[in-house]
């Protein structure tokens, strides 16, 4: 009785060993997609757009209150988005974006997220491209205040 006990302890041991050592060596020896080392991408010319301040709709007397820059694709794209027609346009384009948002909308950081996203898309849409490329990458938010 005492042969078969140990026995059973020792194969319970040796598979669990066995199984361990397999999960280990698929997950760093064998997996082809294992990030050795991730290359980060080094940020475009950032243009500064100005300070906002726009009413937001809703219930109650909301404000929103915002630094925005535009990161470009490139010093072509800098160059075109910084010019002053374009600025303008920009601008208008941005505060009628936020007049269009409500308050409970731009409390969470996936209501502000989803606003930078609009905001790209819809500068994307109205700027000719460069090549294959969108002039702008990303929207920044430099602060975000809700009054």
């Amino acid at each position: 009785m005492k042969r078969v006990l140990i026995f059973i302890v020792l194969a319970v041991a040796m598979f669990s060993l066995g199984f361990g050592g397999g999960i280990v060596a698929g997950r760093t020896w064998f997996n082809p997609e294992s990030p050795t080392k991730t290359e980060v991408e080094a940020p475009g010319p950032v243009y500064f757009v100005g300070d906002f301040i726009a009413n937001i709709s809703g219930a109650g007397d909301h404000v929103a209150n915002f630094k925005l820059s535009l990161e470009t694709s490139g010093d072509k794209a800098l160059s075109l988005v910084s010019s002053p027609s374009w600025v303008a346009r920009i601008k208008n384009e941005v505060i009628l974006l936020v007049k269009d948002r409500v308050y409970e909308e731009l409390t969470t950081a996936e209501g502000i997220m989803k606003l930078a996203e609009d905001i790209k898309r819809t500068v994307n849409s109205m700027m000719p491209q460069l090549g294959d490329k969108a002039p702008v990458v990303r929207v920044l938010f430099e602060g975000f205040i809700l009054q």
